[in-house]
């Protein structure tokens, strides 16, 4: 206790504002994302291949010297067709949307004027991408000591009464939600930190299963248009919802679906030749090395996703919940603070 008390206070004062700003921009994100994953559809199918394939050439006439790196396909009803743009200038590098009912394109949102990429960033990297990721890292797993140190104090302290409202309501707090938030910190460290666990779980199989390939070729450059690839790896797995097409990499589009696995994302690929759309190999999410298929369970472990198609209710009771998860961290790093600033102006009252 004399030693867990006064590094409490001080590892707390020091995290509180990282963790403060990581808990506010992960509610924004989540709320952002859909309520529910919607299963394979082939009549939206029907209506994403055309207008994809007209979307592209508006897009190619607009801005003649971009390329497009990512197509992301609408997970709800009504959402349109997304595609990211990579240009030189900083104007062209951002996401356009196309509507997939009317197959009009709208303008160009470039990525440093998106508030909702300015928000990823911020809970991704600080908005600095070289040395955002370690700080992150290092608060992370400085938090999960503060918990560990929180509850030897709680347990100790329990029975005492609490010298003010703050340090009451930090008390209440802490114990309840202590397992959820701890959850939620270890896997935004293996999230932030992919090399740990793929080293871990890496097995033999793994070179077979995701092999090392050349960097990435625009994905409109095939001649095969990226409507028909789509179409292709739709027709490989008519059970999967398709998600995103990758760009090609040496002539080969990875497109990415799901079916009813916990990741939103989706976990099966379809592998396609980019020159005549045809179908090279199919990998299923039990067909995932190790060294992948964590990710179907840290990151909707992270986010609050449900596996399946769960209706819209259930979706937004569950991240109703992992928002007050999200709420009590940010409220433990505020009240820890306040208590470590009302010590500093008042030394001499010092203990739990």
């Amino acid at each position: 206790m004399r030693l867990a008390y006064p590094w409490h206070r001080r590892l707390g004062w020091l995290l509180a504002p990282f963790v403060a700003i990581s808990a506010c921009s992960g509610i924004v994100l989540l709320w952002l994302q859909p309520l529910g994953a919607l299963p394979a559809d082939a009549v939206a199918l029907q209506a994403w291949v055309p207008a994809l394939d007209a979307g592209l050439v508006e897009l190619r006439r607009r801005h003649p010297a971009a390329e497009v790196d990512v197509v992301e396909l609408p997970r709800e009803a009504e959402a349109p067709i997304r595609v990211h743009l990579r240009g030189a200038q900083p104007d062209e590098i951002g996401w356009a949307a196309i509507d997939p009912a009317t197959q009009a394109v709208h303008d160009l949102r470039p990525d440093h004027a998106d508030p909702r990429t300015y928000v990823h960033a911020l809970h991704e990297h600080l908005l600095n991408e070289a040395v955002g990721p370690w700080l992150l890292r290092a608060v992370a797993l400085g938090a999960l000591v503060l918990l560990a140190l929180g509850l030897r104090i709680w347990w100790r302290a329990r029975r005492l009464p609490a010298r003010t409202a703050w340090r009451r309501w930090h008390r209440r707090i802490g114990p309840v939600a202590l397992l959820p938030v701890a959850v939620m910190l270890a896997t935004g460290f293996l999230l932030r930190t992919p090399e740990l666990p793929q080293a871990v779980l890496a097995g033999p199989q793994d070179a077979a299963a995701a092999p090392r390939v050349p960097p990435a070729a625009p994905l409109d450059a095939p001649s095969a248009t990226v409507g028909r690839l789509l179409a292709a790896a739709a027709a490989a797995l008519p059970e999967a919802r398709p998600i995103r097409l990758y760009a090609a990499r040496d002539g080969v589009v990875r497109v990415r679906l799901r079916v009813d696995e916990w990741n939103p994302f989706g976990m099966h690929h379809v592998y396609l030749r980019a020159a005549d759309a045809a179908v090279l190999r199919v990998v299923r999410t039990h067909e995932q090395p190790a060294s992948l298929r964590w990710l179907d369970v840290v990151y909707p472990l992270h986010a609050g996703w449900l596996p399946g198609h769960a209706p819209p209710a259930i979706g937004f009771a569950m991240r109703a919940l992992w928002t007050a998860v999200a709420l009590s961290l940010f409220a433990l790093a505020i009240s820890g603070a306040v208590q470590q600033f009302a010590s500093k102006a008042q030394p001499a009252r010092r203990g739990p």
